[in-house]
């Protein structure tokens, strides 16, 4: 029985891996069950006992790779004092975590910033929402404290996030992405959303002059 459930186990976790590698390769539209099944050597019935369809192997991958590390971070975040020490923590984790699994980040960028796809709309759109919630309510903090100069707390979110997810979109494509998601990039980041490229500090005061 324990060396049936080992087996089950093992071919689930095989139809998983090659359907992340494939839809972040080919993206959700493009990969076909047929896609899946022969790069895992298995037969359709198969994948049928496992996962009712396409889109609930693809929930799956993102309830796997996303959800959970998002729970993580909200956790982390919890211990982490002001609006600047939690924006660094969510760029460096977020760095780290694509840095381990960019296959995971791709697949999100590649079918997010894709074409719509009804079928799989519904998750996509739980799971961003609930990580842009995350970055609006650390903004509403920053500008309770001071910390950000007055604005709309939505806005400063979207700047911040597409700052970081198009630059986690670009380097988690390198063949090596962990060489340039490094934590020096991560603070570069920050201080560009804090600062400006005139690197001048919330108050108005260039750094270079102090």
């Amino acid at each position: 029985m324990r060396t049936r459930l080992a087996r089950d186990n093992q071919t689930r976790d095989k139809l998983l891996e090659h359907a992340l590698r494939l839809f972040a390769d080919r993206g959700y539209a493009a990969t076909s069950i047929r896609d899946i099944i022969e790069a895992a050597e298995v037969t359709q019935p198969t994948l049928y006992y496992y996962f009712s369809n396409k889109q609930s192997l693809f929930t799956t991958l993102v309830e796997q790779h996303y959800a959970a590390s998002q729970d993580l971070l909200t956790q982390e975040l919890e211990s982490a004092a002001g609006c600047v020490a939690k924006l660094s923590l969510l760029l460096n984790a977020s760095f780290v975590h694509c840095s381990r699994n960019p296959l995971a980040a791709r697949l999100m960028f590649q079918t997010y910033f894709g074409p719509r796809i009804a079928e799989i709309e519904r998750v996509l759109e739980r799971v961003t929402k609930q990580r842009f919630a995350m970055v609006v309510d650390i903004m509403k903090e920053g500008l309770v404290t001071g910390q950000l100069r007055q604005s709309d707390p939505d806005f400063l979110a979207l700047g911040f996030c597409c700052l970081m997810d198009q630059t986690l979109n670009l380097l988690s494509r390198k063949k090596r992405p962990q060489k340039s998601l490094t934590r020096k990039l991560a603070d570069s980041l920050l201080h560009l959303f804090l600062y400006g490229a005139s690197g001048a500090d919330l108050h108005g005061t260039n750094k270079a002059d102090r």
